[in-house]
Order: C-alpha cells, then sequence, then structure tokens
C-alpha cells in the first residue's frame, strides 16, 4: 500500500496497524503487519491451515499490487532484509528529514529548516534540539537514546 501510494497518488502513507473503520463501525486490527509473506506461507502450510482460494486485489497478475511486489523483489536483491526495513521505516518517520512544511511544523520544527522551534512537541517525535540552536543537537549535551523514556519494543504492545 505504501508504495502504490507513493507512485500512484505522490502520497507517503500505508494502512496502520490499528484503525477503526467508519463505514463498518469496526476496530481493525493487523497483528501480522511485520511478517512477511512468505513466513506466513510456511507456517500456514506446517499448520497445515487450510489456504482458501482468493481473487482479491492483489492477486491478479497484471494487478498493480502484483507489480509493487515485484519491485519488493528487486529490493531485496540489494538487502534480504528490505521489506522488513520499509516496515520499521514506516514507524520511523523523522519529520525534521521530510519535505512536508506542514507536518514538520505540527512537530514542533521550523517548517522550512527542520530546526526545533517548540522543544516540548518536538520532544514527542523524538527530535532533541535546541530551540533557536544553530544545530539540531542533543538538548543539554545528550543523546536521544538517553533521554527517551523506556518505551515497550513489542509490536504488538503497541497496539493494545
Amino acid at each position: 500500500t505504501l508504495l502504490l501510494n507513493m507512485v500512484h497518488s505522490g502520497q507517503m502513507k500505508a494502512m496502520p496497524a490499528r484503525y477503526y473503520s467508519e463505514s463498518r463501525e469496526m476496530n481493525v486490527i493487523r497483528p501480522l503487519l511485520q511478517c512477511v509473506e512468505e513466513d506466513i506461507r510456511e507456517f500456514a502450510s506446517l499448520m497445515e491451515f487450510p489456504i482458501l482460494p482468493c481473487n482479491l486485489c492483489g492477486s491478479q497478475p497484471e494487478a498493480h499490487r502484483g507489480r509493487m511486489k515485484l519491485l519488493c523483489d528487486v529490493f531485496d536483491t540489494f538487502n534480504p532484509n528490505a521489506r522488513k526495513n520499509m516496515i520499521s521505516a514506516m514507524g520511523d518517520i523523522r519529520a525534521s528529514h521530510m519535505l512536508d512544511e506542514n507536518l514538520r511544523e505540527a512537530c514542533g520544527l521550523d517548517g522550512l529548516t527542520g530546526r526545533v522551534v517548540d522543544s516540548e512537541r518536538a520532544a514527542l517525535i523524538g527530535e532533541y534540539g535546541v530551540e533557536g540552536d544553530e544545530v539540531n543537537g542533543a538538548a543539554n549535551g545528550k543523546k536521544s537514546s538517553e533521554t527517551q523514556e523506556s518505551i515497550p519494543k513489542s509490536f504488538i504492545e503497541k497496539m493494545l
């Protein structure tokens, strides 16, 4: 979904791990989001789960999703962890390095330069700089990893 949106609509967005569907009036949780499709397929085979035939959006050979899978296959030739890294990257956005000025401002950064202008808001997204400082260095000389609170690392814990 991320690649489809980037290529076809020029937007960086994907389906989140947990969201509320207004049209169906239900919460959707995608617990296998960080699992590689081949691993799921292998596990289902080992467990002898029945595989239901599917002719939905991604299964037709000429569909855009099929083409994006081919593109991901190419990425895998560069790095075998490419797919996992792309999913991890969706949860580790650096607003200061994005082109969206509105996003930067909403995150307590200067829209044009990405410098911290509101340290309280910027700290919420892991941007640690001193307001008005020449360089977006760490506040009080500490590295960001030293100033962040201990956050649960489990993907499932974050969704709950």
